[in-house]
């Protein structure tokens, strides 16, 4: 984070909360929190719903995630059934709502909202390849092969399978899906992030979707080595209320790090945005942007160069020997294992397409073998980047000051 994120009355106040043996930790787990603004949310979904068109079957049907109405723990059908003969058959022209209605009074719209508005703008650049929550007659008329599936976050993957399950439950859509090798349909979910368990889950959905994410979501468990992660959630744990321990970490006990402009995820730790010892909490009820936030001052390249930084220990009190670049960030993070992409993108909060470009760029340099694995070059530079660019000194002599002891003539006089 910037001095001048630091230097805010609110993160000041927020820091006192902790004991002085704990701030440390604090300022830590803050100087690693990705706070993503408006616009470059915005932007990612934008060029991942790009892709969808560029690299798909078309037309496509996109849906935003919604909290789905549940009866005895199984989420309502997302098309209604009718008996047709002795089948039943999906026949629905309209599918749900992007947004859904108010059911009762004070009823609160969440992230759907943000992203419900990027997928109708979204649409109208596409009107002839993208039906916008679509119902099943029309997906049958129109011969859809691809069933998109939007939001923003994926934590545990809990509300992505609740809806998945929705559609799963209506005969014709398992049905179409039985058939996508031929002529059938296919399931797709984006996010701008995810958890790697949260994605995973989803992956195993009997639909066996295809998740595009475009930053792995970076958590304390894959932020810090064991040992230390471990020091973090007790960190975390100490300071919540008894009624919240289970959410200390957040909802599923993700530890998520990771802020939207339009709000926290309910994944991140307690201490983020629940209020204890009688101060407001730095992001109260997981509101990021209100009078006083310090959100807009972590965002822009200068406050993510630094989380990079913070993100693999290259910080220092004086310049580096070498400028510090994404592809030396990256080779950082190859120091420990796992060294796939996405866990590099989920250590450094990193965008996928970025890690993906820094690696090819590393392999290029003879940096980093083909296993992701650093080579004696690589170590080199990371041993460069870690010394300080002071001036070279002189050699210290025994003596602290040199008096001479006789004089002589100078010559030539």
């Amino acid at each position: 984070m910037t001095q001048k994120f630091l230097d805010n009355n609110r993160v000041i106040a927020w820091l006192e909360r902790f004991d002085e043996a704990d701030r440390a930790n604090a300022r830590l787990l803050l100087s690693l929190l990705k706070l993503v603004s408006a616009n470059e949310f915005r932007q990612a979904m934008m060029e991942l719903l790009e892709r969808q068109i560029t690299e798909s079957e078309l037309p496509l049907a996109l849906f935003n995630e919604t909290e789905r109405a549940k009866r005895k723990g199984k989420p309502h059908r997302l098309f209604k059934e009718t008996k047709v003969g002795k089948t039943l058959r999906a026949e629905d022209k309209v599918g749900p709502a992007l947004v859904p209605r108010q059911r009762y009074i004070g009823e609160q719209i969440g992230s759907e909202g943000v992203t419900a508005n990027i997928l109708t703008q979204f649409q109208k650049l596409h009107k002839r390849d993208v039906l916008l929550s679509p119902g099943a007659q029309i997906i049958r008329e129109r011969k859809v092969r691809r069933f998109v599936l939007a939001t923003d976050f994926i934590g545990s993957g809990d509300r992505i399978n609740d809806f998945l399950n929705a559609a799963w439950r209506v005969r014709s859509v398992r049905s179409w899906w039985s058939r996508r090798e031929a002529a059938g349909l296919s399931f797709d979910v984006i996010a701008f992030s995810g958890t790697t368990d949260g994605i995973e889950r989803v992956r195993n959905h009997p639909c066996q979707p295809t998740v595009h994410v475009a930053v792995v979501c970076p958590t304390i468990r894959s932020v810090f080595p064991p040992s230390k992660a471990a020091e973090i959630e007790a960190f975390c744990q100490k300071y919540v209320p008894k009624r919240l321990a289970e959410v200390a970490l957040g909802y599923g006990q993700t530890g998520s790090l990771i802020a939207f402009s339009h709000s926290m995820p309910n994944n991140a730790p307690a201490i983020f945005w629940e209020k204890f010892k009688r101060s407001k909490p730095l992001f109260p009820s997981r509101v990021t942007v209100d009078v006083g936030s310090p959100f807009p001052l972590a965002i822009g390249s200068v406050a993510e160069k630094a989380r990079l930084e913070a993100a693999v220990g290259l910080q220092s009190a004086s310049e580096p020997a070498q400028p510090i670049t994404i592809e030396a960030i990256v080779l950082a993070a190859l120091q420990r294992g796992p060294r796939l992409p996405e866990a590099i993108s989920g250590r450094l909060g990193l965008n996928l397409f970025d890690v993906n470009e820094a690696l090819l760029k590393l392999r290029d340099l003879s940096w980093i073998d083909g296993h992701n694995q650093l080579t004696d070059r690589g170590r080199l530079v990371l041993h460069r980047l870690a010394l300080p660019s002071a001036a070279k000194q002189l050699p210290k002599s025994r003596n602290g000051y040199y008096f001479p002891k006789s004089l002589r003539v100078p010559r030539d006089v």
